[in-house]
């Protein structure tokens, strides 16, 4: 008796990504995929209008949902889906609203049995000024969403008369050829469509992430050693292009790999004469900006760092005070200890110097 028309043939280009932004995951599924599901749960058949391009990829996630391939533009595609179904009514959604849920599909169901079409729709609560500055009275002003639901026939009829025209929505088409009284569906549900790419960054992002980094570096009589940032006063440093600071190279490591974009060498080459001798407070601010720039704080991190000499007690709470500044974090999100490696190995017997770092990101907005 239902089918719904789900929508997934777009190209994403608002969103300026180089993926159809529906199959990108949410919680662990595909955008569209949510709208499907839930359709499906509630009782009605679906139809998926897809890109070709993307053909194979649906296959691999709905390989049990019958699909068509999209238009040039949302008006063919839901054409395209139209020819497909048989049923009393038809719902057309787009699937980059992935949020809608089961009741709301129940009500709109009640409302096809009073009206031939139904308009998913929200009061607008903002001021709204046209471009001469005029304040237009929101009173008179819906905010149209999906699902809209019809009789089929009806809309089939509308959509074979159609013409040229493009639509930015199915009720503008019903309404071009039918006078008929539309039911409005109003709702305080989230069923926000994703369609900017800071929509993609708070909706599809996940909301934490965990970064992990080892590093280490032989020791060396004739430098510095620097840990964290703060001068230890040694007889011996570390051997490094950079000031060699290890502990700073995995903090702002494990933020490069929560983040995903890749390691020191990746934005720092050993290979390019500017980093030589770089203090490595440096690869610590870049890797902050990098966290403001995705939409993420760090949630806190935690630092190990191996040596048998000297004793870093009492220099510890200082590294940690100045990676949490670095950082622009609390000291309580930060913590740093040193343990020794019992005389074994490189690092027990006073060669080299390690750290280590595990640190949780978490999105800001």
């Amino acid at each position: 008796m239902y089918t719904a028309i789900i929508l997934a043939a777009g190209k994403g280009a608002r969103t300026t990504l180089s993926v159809n932004k529906t199959n990108l995951l949410l919680d662990h599924k595909p955008l569209y995929k949510h709208s499907v599901d839930v359709f499906k749960s509630a009782g009605v058949n679906v139809v998926l209008v897809i890109n070709k391009d993307d053909e194979e990829f649906i296959k691999k996630w709905s390989n049990n949902t019958l699909y068509t391939y999209g238009g040039e533009t949302r008006t063919d595609s839901v054409n395209e889906g139209l020819k497909l179904v048989k049923s009393k009514y038809v719902f057309i959604h787009d699937a980059a609203r992935p949020f809608i849920n089961k009741k709301m599909i129940e009500d709109i169901k009640e409302l096809l049995n009073k009206y031939d079409a139904v308009l998913t729709c929200k009061n607008v609560v903002n001021t709204i000024y046209d471009k001469e500055l005029n304040v237009i009275d929101r009173n008179t002003l819906l905010e149209a969403e999906t699902p809209q639901a019809f009789s089929t026939e009806k809309i089939k009829k509308a959509y074979e008369e159609k013409g040229v025209k493009n639509y930015t929505d199915d009720i503008s088409v019903f309404k071009d050829y039918f006078n008929d009284e539309i039911g409005l569906y109003f709702h305080d549900y989230n069923n926000i469509k994703i369609t900017t790419k800071k929509d993609v960054e708070k909706y599809l992002m996940p909301n934490y992430k965990i970064g992990h980094s080892f590093d280490i570096h032989q020791t060396d009589k004739n430098r510095k050693l620097i840990l964290g940032g703060v001068e230890i006063k040694s007889d011996f440093g570390l051997l490094g292009y950079s000031d060699a600071d290890v502990v700073l190279h995995v903090v702002a490591e494990s933020i490069y790999g929560a983040l995903g974009i890749g390691d020191l060498g990746t934005h720092f080459p050993d290979t390019d004469n500017k980093y030589k001798d770089l203090n490595s407070q440096k690869l610590v601010i870049f890797a902050l900006e990098k966290l403001k720039e995705k939409g993420y704080v760090l949630e806190n991190m935690d630092i190990t760092v191996f040596l048998e000499k000297p004793k870093l007690s009492m220099y510890i709470n200082k590294i940690r005070k100045n990676i949490a500044e670095l950082l622009n974090v609390n000291e309580s999100n930060i913590n740093v200890k040193s343990s020794t490696y019992e005389k074994l190995d490189a690092i027990g017997s006073g060669k080299a110097i390690a750290a280590e770092a595990v640190c949780l990101i978490k999105r800001s907005n």
